[in-house]
């Protein structure tokens, strides 16, 4: 496996699983937060793309490791006979390349691939998959185990033994639910509840069927069918007498059949009555009319005698008005055109005000001659337009040639003015370009004397200061050397007074009876004395020393003094005695002069290239004033064709506008006198023809007034009523006349002259007659009605009630097996005597086998002592809800006794733990593929076992070692580093932890 910048890992970390399994037995090792679990972690992540828990995978990244340094794992693993390779990053966050602040996001990825080399090649890998979902496919087929089982099974975590082990029946029972995946069960029992309840709701639904169906009976029956149920019968059944509700249904109906015979008996009678009463109320109707008739007939004859007095002098003016009426239409002609002829006379009048004096009173034919004249002259002011434009456009293209010979006389001016200048700015240019250049050529030999004389200057520098330090030197040696001899002297005066008084300082060692070291004698008879000044020993050394110190001093003064001399004589040989401040000088005026020239060097491309520039200048400027020149000339002769075209135009212009500002007004004048003259054309036409059509009316008209009667036309205008009152009076006199007729008529008739003579006929007691007649028959129709429908739909009721009995019992039947069946599994039925619902009774056959399965390990890391025991007893779980059959007890063979797991001490329960996770590792993997897996993660606290639980639990681990599986221990403890010599060790520093294997560690 590789990890890079993973968890607590800044970088890239190797590790070979197969060089720490090669014992079978290997310990993860280090400090406390180092990192260890991270390890399982990155196992978990690259099969699963998580971690155990359900701590978020955003959080994987190393805080470590650098901002470029991706998070990712790969992982190589072996599984029923297949080699494959897994790499995963999550989903990141690094500094983005595109923007200069600020982070861009990659998402996760997972690549899966499977070795398809031989031994040989052993590197060759084919992809699998790239996408999530299809390599989390792919991984958990190919190991048998989901995420849950694998961290079960595989990863050991720590923390989840005694977690397992302690916990109630609903949390055992929420982690054995995800590991064997048994909610198929729960799903079946869901179903089973679900079918009672499908069942309950099909049943409860034919029941209210029956129900609605009964209810709907007895209202369809009325009160009126159920006043003669049999005593005892109830009056409306329930559904759970089937045929007690058919019968009760069925004699309903045949009463209801009973009472719509009687019905439609009376139906009959009701109808022939009412026949009887109808023609009665017919007659006596039609008696009252006849009557009603004769009597309105005589008042009417009385009101049209009284109209007919005035009718003849109202039949001549009608007819007075018909003659006159042909004569309407040329009346009102003469009229109408006496009005036209007054207002063409009006127009006339106002069109000829328009006309110049001239024209005012001319006749037609001259008004002719004129507006024929003026459109002539409009047609030759017209034909001149263009020319008029043209003058325009002269005039814009005088000006515009005027300016471009002003701009091409400037040009040719300015480039003139130029070139005169140009030989003094050559010969100025080309100068300081010579000037530039032997400036750049001297550069060399003043960096040369600026260096000499920086190099002169230094030695003077440092010969003037030796100079100081040499006069120093020998003052210093002077004064060595007199402290020297000063020295010497005092150690040979101190010597020589030492010696002159030896003998006193020998005598002085004496001892009487020891031998003298001078005469051997032992015997002092005379010993010489000490004088009060006399040297010892010790003095005369000090006073050595001293001297010695001080020729040591002087020495190194001459040696000091000595080299100094030396430093001085090569600085004086290559400064010489010119002073510092001489040469200081001399240096700045170096320096000015190369600076100076380097300057004028720099200068030298510009010059150089301005120089180019102005002999391209001159070149341009050359062809710019013969350009300019050729324009000139141009111009000139364009101007001069363009004025004499401008001056003939304008003479003809000038003639046809006359006194108008422009041809367009000109144009405009005429076009307007054109106008006045047509309308007065037309109005003096309109006036002629108008006069000819009135003369011509009023002949028409008297003539026909005379045909019709009238003596004069006026008389026959006079005649004239409107049409409207002549046609009120016309039916005024035609309705009389009808009226007359009618009335005359009626009175005449032998019908109403009959019933005039008999008595006043009476309607209304007729009318009341035939109401009663009406009302009794509605009232007979509406029973008939009513029982005939009561009896349809009592027989259609009837026949659904029968339909929905015949439905009802074999559903009873069949929700009675599914509630029972629901019941059963869901343990809320007596004969479930376990109480156990169904998934938690297979949950208790499967944690039956984990305790199986963790004692065959528990005996012997207990040394026969403790046992885990399945109780089938019930456990009150969290909320109140009793859960059987997921019990564990711990039973002491010691003792004999059991009791709760929670009894046992931090030894007992890692070791109870561990075996009861083994074992369910065991069952987990049998129900899961079967596929035995060769790698187990132990992460634990083994430091709460004693010496002798520690060997139990290495004995126990080392069986599962013995079967081809390899073990690894995640711990920190002392003891088990010395005896496992396998490791993997983490170790924890300030910028991230690393890995380092140990296949043979020291024990």
């Amino acid at each position: 496996m590789t990890i890079q910048a993973f968890g607590p890992f800044a970088h890239t970390e190797d590790i070979d699983f197969d060089d720490l399994t090669g014992a079978g037995l290997f310990l993860l090792r280090g400090d406390t937060g180092a990192g260890k679990t991270s390890v399982l972690d990155a196992v978990c992540f690259a099969l699963y793309g998580n971690v155990p828990g359900i701590r978020p995978t955003h959080r994987l990244r190393s805080d470590h490791a650098p901002a470029h340094t991706r998070t990712r794992v790969i992982l190589e693993f072996s599984v029923a006979g297949r080699r494959l390779k897994v790499t995963r990053t999550p989903k990141q966050s690094y500094p983005s390349s595109r923007a200069k602040s600020g982070t861009a996001t990659a998402e996760a990825t997972v690549q899966l691939h499977e070795q398809t080399g031989s031994s040989h090649t052993p590197d060759d890998w084919a992809p699998v998959c790239a996408n999530h979902r299809d390599a989390d496919r792919e991984i958990e087929a190919a190991l048998g185990l989901s995420k849950e089982q694998f961290c079960q099974v595989v990863l050991l975590p720590q923390g989840d033994f005694a977690k397992f082990l302690r916990a109630d029946a609903k949390d055992r029972a929420s982690l054995l639910r995800r590991l064997f995946d048994t909610g198929r069960f729960q799903e079946l029992q869901s179903w089973l509840v679900k079918r009672s309840k499908d069942a309950k709701d099909e049943l409860d639904k034919v029941a209210t069927a029956v129900q609605h169906l009964s209810e709907r009976i007895d209202q369809a029956a009325g009160p009126s069918l159920q006043h003669d149920v049999a005593e005892g019968q109830p009056a409306r059944p329930d559904t759970q007498h089937p045929a007690d509700a058919l019968t009760w249904a069925q004699n309903l109906l045949t009463r209801a059949r009973g009472a719509h015979t009687v019905a439609q008996a009376e139906e009959e009678s009701s109808d022939k009555t009412y026949q009887k009463a109808k023609k009665d109320q017919q007659e006596a109707t039609e008696l009252a009319t006849h009557q009603n008739q004769y009597k309105q007939a005589l008042a009417q004859r009385s009101a049209l005698d009284q109209q007919a007095t005035g009718h003849a002098r109202l039949r001549e003016q009608l007819d007075r008005g018909r003659r006159a009426e042909p004569l309407r239409s040329l009346l009102d002609s003469v009229e109408r055109i006496a009005l036209a002829l007054q207002e063409c006379q009006t127009t006339e009048q106002a069109a000829r005000k328009l006309l110049d004096t001239a024209h005012t009173h001319a006749e037609i034919p001259q008004l002719q001659l004129a507006h024929d004249e003026h459109h002539s002259q409009r047609g030759h002011v017209q034909a001149l337009l263009p020319e008029e434009e043209r003058y325009a456009q002269l005039g814009t293209q005088l000006a515009e040639l005027s300016e471009k010979e002003e701009q091409a006389q400037a040009d040719h001016d300015e480039a003139a003015r130029w070139l005169e200048t140009w030989p003094a700015t050559k010969a100025e240019h080309t100068a300081l370009v010579e000037t530039l250049g032997k400036a750049a050529d001297h550069i060399p030999q003043l960096q040369r004397d600026v260096q000499a004389l920086d190099a002169k200057l230094q030695a003077a520098r440092s010969r003037d200061t030796l100079a100081t330090r040499l006069t120093q030197a020998e003052e210093a040696e002077t004064t060595r050397q007199k402290a020297a001899l000063a020295a010497k002297d005092s150690w040979l005066d101190l010597r020589e007074r030492r010696l002159d008084g030896m003998a006193g300082e020998l005598a002085a060692e004496l001892t009487e009876g020891t031998p003298c070291s001078v005469c051997g004698s032992p015997t002092h008879p005379a010993p010489a004395q000490l004088r009060a000044d006399q040297p010892t020993r010790e003095d005369e050394q000090t006073a050595r020393t001293a001297y010695e110190q001080a020729e040591a001093a002087h020495d190194q003064a001459a040696r000091t003094r000595s080299h100094l001399a030396e430093q001085h004589a090569q600085a004086l040989g290559a400064a010489g005695t010119t002073p510092v401040v001489e040469l200081e000088a001399q240096l700045l005026a170096a320096h000015t002069a190369h600076q100076s020239a380097c300057d004028q060097a720099g200068m030298l491309a510009t010059a150089q290239q301005e120089l180019a520039r102005l002999s391209s200048e001159c070149d341009t400027r050359t062809q710019l004033r013969h350009e300019a020149q050729n324009r000139l000339t141009e111009c000139h002769t364009r101007l001069k064709a363009l004025a004499q075209q401008q001056r003939t135009i304008a003479l003809a212009v000038d003639a046809a506008r006359g006194s108008a500002a422009t041809l367009g007004d000109r144009i405009i004048e005429l076009t307007r006198a054109a106008e006045h003259l047509a309308g007065a054309i037309d109005a003096a036409q309109a006036t002629a023809t108008a006069a000819e059509r009135h003369d011509d009316a009023r002949t028409s008209a008297d003539r026909a007034a005379h045909d019709a009667g009238f003596p004069t036309r006026e008389e026959a205008s006079a005649a004239r009523q409107p049409a409207a009152l002549l046609q009120q009076w016309q039916e005024e006199l035609e309705q009389w006349d009808k009226d007359d007729t009618v009335v005359t008529s009626t009175l005449k008739t032998p019908v109403l002259i009959e019933a005039g003579l008999q008595n006043p006929a009476d309607p209304q007691a007729a009318a009341d007659a035939l109401q009663k007649a009406e009302t009794r028959v509605k009232a007979a129709a509406g029973t008939s009605q009513q029982a005939r429908d009561r009896v349809t739909n009592l027989t259609r009721l009837v026949a659904d009630l029968t339909t929905r009995l015949t439905d009802l019992e074999p559903l009873q039947t069949r929700h009675a097996l599914a509630d029972r069946l629901a019941r059963i599994a869901s343990a809320t039925d007596g004969t479930n005597t376990l109480s156990m619902e169904l998934e938690a009774y297979v949950l208790a056959a499967r944690l039956e086998e984990i305790a199986e399965a963790a004692n065959a390990r528990l005996q012997a890391m207990t040394s026969d002592r403790y046992l885990l025991v399945h109780s089938h007893e019930k456990d009150a779980g969290r909320r109140g809800r009793l859960k059987a059959g997921l019990s564990l007890r711990i039973l002491d063979t010691w003792t004999g006794t059991k009791r709760e797991t929670s009894t046992l001490s931090g030894g007992e329960t890692f070791t109870t733990s561990l075996a009861l996770a083994l074992g369910l590792a065991d069952i987990v993997t049998q129900e899961a593929s079967g596929r035995p897996l060769g790698t187990l993660f132990i992460d634990e606290g083994f430091g709460t076992l004693d010496e002798q639980n520690l060997q139990d639990v290495m004995d126990v681990l080392d069986q599962l070692r013995a079967g081809d599986r390899a073990v690894g221990i995640v711990s920190h403890v002392a003891e088990l580093g010395r005896r496992i010599p396998s490791q993997l060790r983490v170790i924890k520093q300030r910028n991230g932890s690393t890995l380092r294997p140990v296949v043979d560690a020291d024990l």
